[in-house]
């Protein structure tokens, strides 16, 4: 019977297909098991804070400067705040900022929206789907789900990271408390080579990550810090969030961050420095006259003025491609940067531009304008906070916020991993 060539066949395909399945299953109890011990690298419970390298006040001067944070002033105290505004807007002026203005949200008040779930509630009401999401991984921040959650993978917690947060902060979601540890490890936990975005992603874990040079994903992947920007590196050049300005603001994370503590090779080192060089030559060649860049800034020639319902050359998206790229300048190496007339131009252009927008367009272009607004404070030598008077912040007696609690009198939960 078993020269018959069609039982030969099908115990060919029985044996085939016992193999796969016991490979699948290999695969399955792999993951499992990397899932279960973590693999995670070790962790700093505060982050690194990158300080501002230059005070210009050609870039923009005090009374500018004055005028421009007045506008950006974070006037958020309303019903449903869009999560990305409070993202943006805590990461623009901290957690220690405090405001007189009654419309204005206090640094630790945008945090407690963002990491406590009564807070959150009491803003966007009990029906409103948790911002913080507990699973099998850890904690998970709702992206991508309207005005209600985040709008990119990692964007919270690479703000909350930027503006300092400890990972042993107690946080609270709508099943109990957890700590920022469980967000960190959810993310590198469910962290793929394979995802959209790696800005955010990346950012964090070069502020969180005790010095390293690789780890295992949970998929099995060895990830190291020459891997991330060599991946971020690869995309076109104004391609993904802010023309591609996020992903020039990571490169810049690592080499600032590897200066203090190493996370690269002397190789990668030298390919994202080669890769910033040669962008910020691109940015000098598209300069627009007045001082701003647009989305065709990578082919190295100024923009046209633009005609009638031109909508590659709006006001927009020049606030956009200028207040990013000056941002990830203040923060980089002085090998990187342009002449210095370039990010004279540029910072004196915004100036003038953000003073003479209305209230309405300040809140239509609100995301935008924070890069803005931080880069110009960072061009001279401080964060938005450091130069805005002493105020108190003010009390909203239905809206207190948890945040001074968490810090001080509770206890931090167990990590839980």
């Amino acid at each position: 019977m078993t020269n018959n060539p069609q039982t030969r066949i099908s115990w060919f395909v029985v044996v085939q297909v016992v193999i796969v399945a016991a490979g699948v299953a290999t695969a399955a109890h792999r993951r499992r098991t990397i899932d279960a011990t973590g693999l995670l690298p070790a962790f700093r419970n505060k982050p690194l804070e990158l300080r501002p390298l230059h005070d210009d006040d050609r870039v923009v001067t005090d009374e500018q400067l004055s005028a421009v944070l007045e506008k950006l002033k974070p006037r958020l105290r309303h019903d449903n705040p869009k999560i990305n505004h409070i993202d943006h807007a805590l990461r623009m002026w901290g957690v220690d900022a405090a405001f007189s203005d009654p419309e204005c949200l206090s640094g630790k008040e945008m945090r407690a929206i963002l990491l406590h779930h009564p807070v959150y509630s009491q803003y966007w009401g009990d029906d409103a789907p948790p911002l913080l999401i507990s699973d099998d991984r850890g904690i998970r921040v709702r992206t991508r789900a309207g005005d209600a959650s985040a709008s990119h993978v990692d964007h919270t917690l690479a703000v909350l990271a930027e503006v300092g947060t400890p990972l042993d902060y107690t946080i609270d979601t709508s099943e109990g408390p957890a700590t920022m540890r469980q967000i960190l490890s959810r993310s590198l936990r469910a962290f793929s080579l394979n995802q959209l975005e790696y800005e955010w992603s990346t950012l964090a874990y070069a502020l969180y990550l005790e010095p390293t040079d690789r780890w295992t994903s949970s998929e099995g992947q060895e990830i190291t810090f020459d891997r991330l920007a060599d991946r971020i590196m690869r995309q076109q050049l104004n391609q993904g969030v802010c023309m591609g300005n996020h992903r020039l603001h990571a490169l810049v994370t690592l080499l600032r961050v590897n200066e203090e503590s190493p996370i690269l090779s002397e190789e990668g080192t030298q390919r994202i420095t080669d890769h910033l060089l040669d962008v910020t030559s691109r940015f000098v060649a598209s300069q627009h006259p007045d001082g701003y860049w647009i989305r065709s800034w990578p082919a190295g020639s100024p923009p046209a003025e633009p005609q009638e319902g031109d909508t590659e050359n709006t006001l927009q998206l020049r606030i956009l491609g200028t207040g990013h790229v000056l941002e990830w300048w203040a923060l980089a190496p002085v090998e990187v940067h342009p002449p210095r007339e370039v990010v004279i131009r540029a910072g004196q252009w915004l100036s003038r531009t953000i003073q003479e927008m209305d209230p309405d367009d300040i809140q239509t272009n609100y995301t935008f304008l924070t890069h803005a607004g931080r880069a110009l404070a960072l061009w001279r030598g401080g964060f938005p906070a450091d130069f805005m008077p002493e105020a108190l912040p003010v009390e909203v007696e239905h809206r207190e916020s948890v945040d001074e609690e968490s810090e001080s009198s509770r206890e931090p939960s167990p990590a839980g991993e």
